[in-house]
């Protein structure tokens, strides 16, 4: 007998290919957002020692001390910024994540059919042996003469 050949091999390695499109892209938008945590955690960083620069005014001309306030200023708007541009991420990250799922659903269908049809072929491929060799045997059979 010939041996196994599943007809939807190639849908199935396209599906596979496609799983791992997703999986790429799913890796691409979580290092997006992973960076603009990261720069979330710079802002608020700078933003703390920026506070305390201002804290000690003491020290600091009106033009230092306007300068100071302004690029205080500018780091709360970037990071409100970042913040909104997060939500955006997480959004992608969440959609990335479903059509990931979907396609690894789509995957593991066509290769659940593949490992049916693979034990089916297997199973009537011993049948057709065992009914070679009950044929073979039947034909060898000599009966014991008296």
């Amino acid at each position: 007998m010939a041996p196994f050949r599943f007809r939807l091999e190639q849908v199935l390695q396209y599906r596979k290919q496609l799983e791992e499109q997703a999986m790429q892209r799913l890796g691409e938008a979580r290092a997006l957002r992973d960076a603009t945590l990261a720069r979330i955690h710079e802002i608020e960083a700078e933003r703390e020692a920026q506070l305390d620069r201002l804290a000690s005014y003491h020290c600091m001309s009106a033009g230092e001390r306007y300068v100071e306030t302004h690029y205080a200023t500018a780091l709360r708007a970037e990071k409100q910024s970042a913040l909104s541009r997060l939500v955006m991420q997480n959004s992608t990250v969440d959609l990335c994540r479903q059509q990931l799922i979907e396609k690894a659903q789509e995957r593991s269908l066509l290769a659940k059919l593949r490992e049916k049809q693979a034990k089916r072929f297997s199973i009537e491929e011993r049948q057709y042996e065992q009914r070679t060799n009950d044929e073979t045997a039947t034909l060898r059979f000599t009966p014991p003469s008296f």
